[in-house]
C-alpha cells in the first residue's frame, strides 16, 4: 500500500498535502500547510451522503465517481502544476476512504509520486491532540497584559516581524476576544482549526520561549486547550499600557472596515450590562457617527473597570509603558534578553 503515516512525513525531503475533502470540511478542519483539490465539492458531497442512507452502498459510489470523473481535468491541472514543485503528491480525506484513494490512485497510474494520508484527517487529528500536552510541556511563555485597545496585538506583530517567536491567538481564532471580537475577521471560527495551528506553531517552535497575548479560556465560542491555557496562567507576565490617544487610534484601526449594523449588533450586547441612558448615549454616539468619542467613552466606562477587576490576578514583572509600538516591542526584546531566552543583538 502506497501510504504514510502523518508523524513520517518529515522523512520526506520535499512533500505537499493534498486535502481532497470539500471546500467546506477543508475550510473549518485544515492540516496547515495543506491544499484543497476537493473530490467532490460541498453540494456533491450532500449528494452522495444522501444515496448511501437513503439507496446503497453502491449508488453512492457510482455517483461519487461520476462526479469526481466529470472535475478530472480541473483536478489533473492543479495537481500536475503542485507536482513541478514537489517530489511527493500526498493526498488525504476524512479517514482516507474513496476521495483520497480514487485520487490517489488515479495519478499513480499516471507516473506520479504519489502517497496517502493513513486513516486522513481523523489519524491527525489524533495524533495531534494526543502529542499536543507532550509539545506544550517544552514552552515558556512570555504573556502581554493591558486594557483594552493597549495594542497588544500589534506589539506580536511588530515583534513577529522583527524575528521573534510569537504566537497570535486571536489570529488563529479569528476573534478578537470581546463583544466586538468577531468584527472584521473573514472566516468562521473553528475549535479544530485553532487546535491544529497551536499544534503546529509549538511543535515546530525552536526557541525556549513563545510570546502571546493574555486571553481568556474562551475566545469568541471557542476555547483554548486546557494544557496551554494552564501554561499561560503560569508564564512570565508582562503589564503594557499607553496614552488613550493611542488606544483609541488602535481601535478606529481595527475596526475600520466595520459596518454601523454591526457595531449596532455588537453594542447590543453590551447594552445587556449597562443602563439604558448610558446604551442610548452610546447609540446616539454610534448614529452620529462620532465612532472616537464612542471608542473612548466604551473603554473609560466599560472595559477598563472590567480588567482592573482582574488586573492584580499576576505578578508583573514587567511594566511597559510606551508611546510607539516599535518601543513596546524593544522593551519586550530587552525582557527576553534579562530572562536568557536570547542572546542581546550587537
Amino acid at each position: 500500500m502506497r501510504t504514510i503515516k502523518y508523524e513520517d512525513l518529515h522523512k520526506l525531503k520535499s512533500y505537499i498535502l493534498i486535502d481532497a475533502r470539500s471546500p467546506k470540511e477543508f475550510m473549518d478542519s485544515p492540516i496547515p500547510g495543506a491544499v484543497n483539490i476537493p473530490a467532490l465539492l460541498d453540494d456533491e458531497r450532500v449528494e452522495v451522503g444522501t444515496a448511501y442512507v437513503r439507496e446503497s452502498t453502491e449508488r453512492a459510489k457510482e455517483i461519487g465517481i461520476e462526479k469526481i470523473s466529470k472535475r478530472l481535468p480541473e483536478i489533473f491541472k492543479e495537481i500536475n502544476d503542485l507536482s513541478k514543485k514537489y517530489d511527493k503528491l500526498v493526498f488525504y480525506c476524512a479517514r482516507g476512504g474513496m476521495r483520497s484513494s480514487s485520487l490517489e490512485a488515479i495519478f499513480y497510474a499516471l507516473k506520479y509520486k504519489t502517497l496517502k494520508l493513513e486513516g486522513g484527517y481523523k489519524a491527525y487529528r489524533n495524533y495531534i491532540m494526543d502529542r499536543l500536552p507532550e509539545e506544550n510541556k517544552e514552552v515558556k511563555y512570555v504573556v502581554l497584559h493591558g486594557r483594552t485597545g493597549v495594542g497588544k496585538t500589534k506589539i506580536l506583530e511588530k515583534l513577529s516581524e522583527k524575528g521573534y517567536s510569537v504566537m497570535d491567538l486571536e489570529k488563529m481564532a479569528d476573534h478578537k476576544g470581546s463583544f466586538f471580537g468577531g468584527l472584521c475577521e473573514k472566516k468562521k471560527q473553528s475549535q479544530k482549526r485553532l487546535e491544529s495551528e497551536i499544534y503546529e506553531k509549538i511543535s515546530d517552535e525552536k526557541t525556549k520561549y513563545v510570546i502571546v497575548e493574555s486571553e481568556s479560556k474562551r475566545i469568541g465560542d471557542i476555547y483554548l486547550p486546557e494544557e496551554v491555557y494552564s501554561s499561560i496562567l503560569n508564564g512570565y507576565h508582562l503589564l503594557v499600557d499607553t496614552s488613550m490617544e493611542n488606544r483609541v487610534k488602535i481601535i478606529m484601526e481595527d475596526y475600520a472596515s466595520a459596518s454601523k449594523e454591526e457595531l449596532k449588533s455588537c453594542l447590543d450586547k453590551v447594552g445587556r450590562y449597562i443602563s439604558k441612558e448610558r446604551y442610548e448615549e452610546y447609540s446616539n454616539l454610534l448614529e452620529e457617527g462620532k465612532l472616537d468619542k464612542l471608542s473612548e467613552i466604551l473603554m473609560e466606562k466599560y472595559y477598563d473597570p472590567l480588567y482592573d477587576q482582574s488586573i492584580n490576578k499576576y505578578d508583573y514583572e514587567d511594566e511597559i509603558i510606551y508611546k510607539t509600538i516599535d518601543e513596546a516591542a524593544d522593551r519586550v526584546a530587552e525582557y527576553l534578553v534579562k530572562k536568557g531566552f536570547i542572546e542581546e543583538k550587537l
